[in-house]
């Protein structure tokens, strides 16, 4: 399908929570996780959770990780970033924690994907488009046992440094 999926060794975390799965029907629903930073203008503290794929502690701003367990390949990311960001029924405390979020333009909201391998020292993160299925934007990247997608707000792009060839 145009991925190149790494796998973590038998007993690692990431490998045991995997439950991305290729179907009869020849599609992969992945798992993903949507890693949500909040602004830096919005914080005084930059305690978070640990959204790196390489296991490191990286304290840029905060962060609020939410996982899709089953995410097909045909869907969009703004499809995926709807079920967090849009009213439904029942989906009011995660909308009130995300509110920075869903107060804004969804075209005022940068997916990125960190390139692996890449050092992290110095990562460097793929553009990924919301309105492209998941299999579009991760088509021709590296992933380790599923995707983490990274989810900012237009003013602290300048935090996530793209990979060399790629534009925005």
């Amino acid at each position: 399908k145009g991925v190149n999926l790494l796998r973590m060794p038998l007993g690692m975390e990431r490998r045991k929570s995997n439950t991305t799965k290729f179907n009869k029907k020849k599609v992969i629903t992945w798992k993903i996780e949507l890693c949500f930073h909040t602004p830096t203008a919005h914080t005084t503290s930059s305690t978070g959770d640990n959204c790196n794929d390489d296991g490191s502690k990286e304290h840029i701003i905060p962060k609020m990780l939410k996982v899709e367990s089953q995410m097909s390949e045909t869907s969009t990311l703004s499809e995926e970033l709807g079920k967090h960001l849009d009213v439904h029924p029942g989906n009011s405390t995660i909308r009130s924690q995300l509110r920075s979020f869903a107060n804004v333009p969804r075209d005022k909201l940068i997916l990125f994907l960190k390139r692996l391998p890449c050092s992290s020292a110095a990562p460097q993160y793929y553009g990924l488009d919301r309105d492209a299925t998941l299999g579009e934007n991760l088509n021709g990247k590296t992933v380790i046992e599923f995707p983490t997608i990274d989810v900012v707000l237009e003013e602290d792009r300048e935090k996530y440094p793209l990979f060399i060839g790629e534009l925005y």
